[in-house]
């Protein structure tokens, strides 16, 4: 009777087998980690350059549709009292924070907003944006929207408040009257009752940390867009 053997594996083919596998899943480990970082640079560029252009169409939005509702004379004051005054319901001041410019702006906005408290779609709202400090790096600071769907005579208070971008270095805002460029708005009584004719936006910001370490100012980004209210 033949006897047949059964050929099974050398030691060295073992071992020959197991370090070409481990060859293969370096190579594809480190083209798989290659490409999450391309990734990774790519969404962190696209986040760079996507924030200053979707601020501005947020803010535009909302300077488009400003509203001023009519604003009757102030009634004589009674003897021995002062004049009463009349809310200004666009608001812009000058202002200056830290190492840039931090306007603010207040004003009503025909813009349908949902008012929580009354479960209904409000008409108009109260609208506001400023800067305020951030905590985690002096050079920058954090752009605030308020927002309040009831309008009474207090329109620069109330409303809940949303942190918008949180690496700020410049919030501008200038109103063109007709004949010139403002750097404030509704201190003047005629101005009170009229919206300027366009109100140009600058927004200066540093979305890249890091690079703002190495190089402050090639790490600045500046935005500027100009609106004219519909109203």
């Amino acid at each position: 009777m033949k006897r047949t053997s059964v050929a099974g594996f050398t030691l060295l083919e073992v071992l020959l087998t197991i370090t070409i596998t481990a060859v293969m899943i370096g190579i594809l480990y480190g083209v798989l980690v290659a490409t999450l970082q391309a990734r990774t640079k790519l969404e962190h560029t696209a986040e760079i350059d996507e924030a200053g252009p979707v601020l501005l169409k947020l803010i535009s939005d909302d300077i488009a549709a400003a509203f001023v509702p009519p604003v009757p004379d102030a009634p004589p004051p009674a003897e021995g009292e002062p004049a009463p005054e009349n809310p200004a319901y666009f608001t812009g001041k000058d202002n200056s924070q830290g190492a840039g410019e931090a306007d603010t702006l207040d004003f009503i906005s025909s813009r349908d907003v949902w008012d929580p408290a009354n479960q209904r779609v409000a008409d108009f709202s109260e609208v506001a944006y400023f800067l305020r400090t951030n905590p985690d790096d002096s050079n920058v600071q954090i752009l605030v929207r308020r927002e309040d769907p009831y309008v009474d005579d207090k329109p620069t208070s109330g409303g809940t408040l949303q942190e918008m971008y949180n690496r700020v270095k410049t919030f501008k805002l200038e109103y063109w009257d007709g004949e010139a460029w403002l750097s404030s708005w509704g201190d003047q009584e005629a101005q009170k009752k009229i919206l300027p004719k366009i109100v140009k936006v600058t927004i200066v910001i540093i979305p890249d940390a890091e690079l703002a370490k190495r190089d402050p100012q090639a790490a600045e980004k500046t935005y500027v867009l100009e609106v004219a209210p519909v109203h």
